[in-house]
């Protein structure tokens, strides 16, 4: 048996977007009588918003926020809940202040259950604005290098480059390889099939990836809700 595991942004939607009516639609269909999970970092109404209450309550399990807020029946479980030091907050916020990325809209620390989302941009970023950091950032490198000052600064965290402009932190260990650790699966035959779009070295998904490279797990590298749907079809 098969349990399908997706992430959202960029696998059942573009990266920014929502679903289209199109492939939400199929997907429901494909989905019936499947097990099916959701792996994200985003929160539930975000992820709602993304792609639609009907497939959130198709999953069997949503794992948001990294895994930290889990969701099973309409409730929620939450695990690994961070407080930020002062002085880590200050540093984050002095990282905002020196960006020389183009634009700065606000929001730039996001608060979640279990994770923080930190993006010099901000989340305020209109799709324009977000595509225009995108581009400078893939020539400055501003998150990666943002992620390891981070990482050696603050040691209690792991942080993961997510999206098109953020920068996704846990607590050490407290990242998205724990959803397919808890995965309650009585039959050790049974396998997932994961379907991710940040899957390399310092992405978002890449506990997960390393959580499923046991066994009969599958992983599956997407660069938008098409490229998922060819699989699915081919699978």
């Amino acid at each position: 048996m098969i349990g399908w595991m997706f992430d959202v942004d960029g696998v059942l939607c573009d990266t920014g977007c929502s679903i289209t009516p199109e492939f939400q639609k199929w997907f429901i269909e494909w989905g019936q009588g499947k097990i099916i999970y959701l792996a994200t970092g985003s929160q539930r109404e975000k992820t709602i918003q993304q792609i639609g209450q009907e497939i959130v309550d198709m999953a069997v399990i949503s794992f948001n926020c990294l895994g930290n807020s889990i969701w099973m029946y309409g409730k929620e479980t939450r695990i690994n809940q961070i407080t930020l030091h002062q002085d880590e907050l200050a540093w984050l916020q002095n990282i905002v202040n020196n960006s020389r990325c183009p634009s700065k809209t606000g929001f730039h620390i996001d608060l979640r259950p279990g994770s923080i989302n930190f993006s010099t941009v901000g989340r305020n970023a209109s799709v324009e604005q977000r595509l225009e950091y995108k581009q400078w950032d893939d020539i400055h490198q501003e998150r990666e290098q943002i992620r390891l000052e981070f990482l050696k600064m603050f040691t209690r965290f792991d942080a993961f480059i997510g999206g098109n402009t953020s920068i996704d932190i846990c607590l050490r260990g407290a990242n998205k390889g724990q959803c397919r650790h808890l995965i309650p699966f009585p039959n050790p035959q049974e396998r997932i099939f994961f379907f991710g779009d940040k899957c390399g070295p310092g992405q978002i998904d890449e506990p997960l990836v390393a959580a499923c490279s046991y066994g009969q797990d599958r992983v599956f590298e997407v660069n938008g809700y098409q490229s998922t749907q060819d699989w699915l079809k081919k699978l």
